[in-house]
């Protein structure tokens, strides 16, 4: 499935977001994950290009009766709700965030 964010920006069920503009796109999307947990990032989609997202999900604390039974459960994406693409031609901006997880 593909969704146009906006006019020349199409992202997918793929985890990968294609501009055919002149402008850079910061894209705002959500991973959902297996448990139920969900993490919010930005991406920027420069002119021309192809971005692929790279999902995580957080660790939750599950406490048990004692310390033995306690543990981290990890969650897996499930899935990548995009939430919004706004034009963002500022190159400070993307090296600031750009070096951030995935986006």
């Amino acid at each position: 499935m593909i969704i146009a964010l906006a006019s020349g920006l199409n992202c997918g069920a793929d985890y990968t977001c294609r501009n055919d503009t002149d402008d850079t796109y910061r894209v705002t999307w959500r991973t959902n994950c297996t448990t139920g947990l969900g993490q919010q990032s930005s991406t920027w989609v420069g002119p021309h290009q192809t971005e692929v997202l790279r999902p995580s999900c957080p660790s939750y604390y599950k406490p048990g009766f004692t310390d033995d039974f306690s543990e981290w459960i990890t969650g897996s994406p499930r899935s990548v709700e995009y939430l919004s693409a706004v034009v963002d031609n500022d190159p400070a901006s993307y090296r600031r965030m750009s070096t951030g997880s995935a986006g």
